[in-house]
């Protein structure tokens, strides 16, 4: 188990809130997050694990096309923040629940890429690139998968438990994957996010030419 450090983005916290990219005017919405900014980062536990698996092993967890090693991971941000958000929802304070939900959700994003980032550095010591990650719901990933893939986690360290319907509690968890290869053997889209997602209507997709 890892504690991760992370700098949640205010603009993806806006984003989650709905706010356009071309929209400059202060919200009351995001007024309300720049108030509770402090709070909300506060509660925020960010942690995570991973375990390199070969082959069989994800492709019995339900990843789509396997590399021969891959990357198997899960972070979460801790309850706190969704305990909070539920409290605020409970008194009827509506936009507070709403602006705290969306700070978590963004932070749930930013400990993946922070996981990410770890798993990256990680195989470059032993020679390799890692893909993109990839997480089950996703493209041909079916969230039914997703006990089989936390079985090889310590989600219980983690503080994660999995409902009946596959859902992660807390729900600002994210599990995801990584293969891992050689250099050079991902190709041009070894660092494109979007090369291995089955969803092109995906309001997240970013088109060839902008991919890094």
């Amino acid at each position: 188990m890892i504690a991760l450090e992370l700098e949640v983005s205010r603009g993806e916290t806006l984003r989650y809130l709905g706010a356009s990219g071309g929209d400059t005017r202060p919200s009351r919405g995001a007024r309300r997050l720049d108030e509770l900014w402090a709070e909300a980062v506060a509660l925020l536990e960010p942690r995570g694990a991973w375990a390199i698996v070969d082959r069989a092993a994800a492709d019995g967890a339900g990843m789509p096309e396997p590399d021969e090693r891959v990357a198997l991971a899960v972070c979460t941000i801790g309850p706190a923040l969704e305990d909070a958000s539920a409290e605020r929802a409970g008194r009827g304070r509506l936009l507070d629940a709403l602006v705290l939900d969306a700070i978590g959700s963004a932070a749930a994003e930013a400990a993946a890429d922070a996981l990410n980032l770890l798993i990256c550095e990680a195989a470059a010591v032993d020679g390799l690139e890692a893909a993109p990650r990839v997480s089950p719901g996703y493209g041909g990933w079916d969230t039914a998968c997703q006990e089989r893939l936390l079985a090889h986690l310590p989600i219980a360290a983690l503080g994660v438990r999995l409902t009946a319907g596959s859902m992660m509690v807390p729900r600002k968890s994210v599990s995801f994957a990584a293969g891992l290869a050689t250099p050079g053997r991902l190709g041009r889209h070894g660092a494109d996010k979007c090369a291995r997602c089955g969803l092109p209507q995906c309001r997240h997709r970013i088109a060839p030419s902008e991919c890094g």
